[in-house]
């Protein structure tokens, strides 16, 4: 069984920061339109609020 640590900060209105196992990340953005920046990229969510649709999309990284 595998353990999982995670752990959101809200720093400003709009503003989070997460700490996970592996590293942090901020989140900025409403409720429904969410940019996420990490170690791994960029990552937005958009959602339609209370239908449980969502659209996820990551930027490609490069390497170099």
């Amino acid at each position: 069984m595998g353990v999982r640590f995670r752990k959101r900060k809200r720093l400003a209105p709009g503003v989070d920061l997460n700490i996970g196992k592996r590293g942090g990340s901020l989140s900025f953005g409403p409720r429904g339109a969410r940019l996420n920046v990490g170690r791994r990229g960029l990552m937005g969510t958009l959602t339609v609020l209370g239908t449980g649709l969502s659209y996820v999309w990551r930027s490609k990284r490069r390497r170099g």
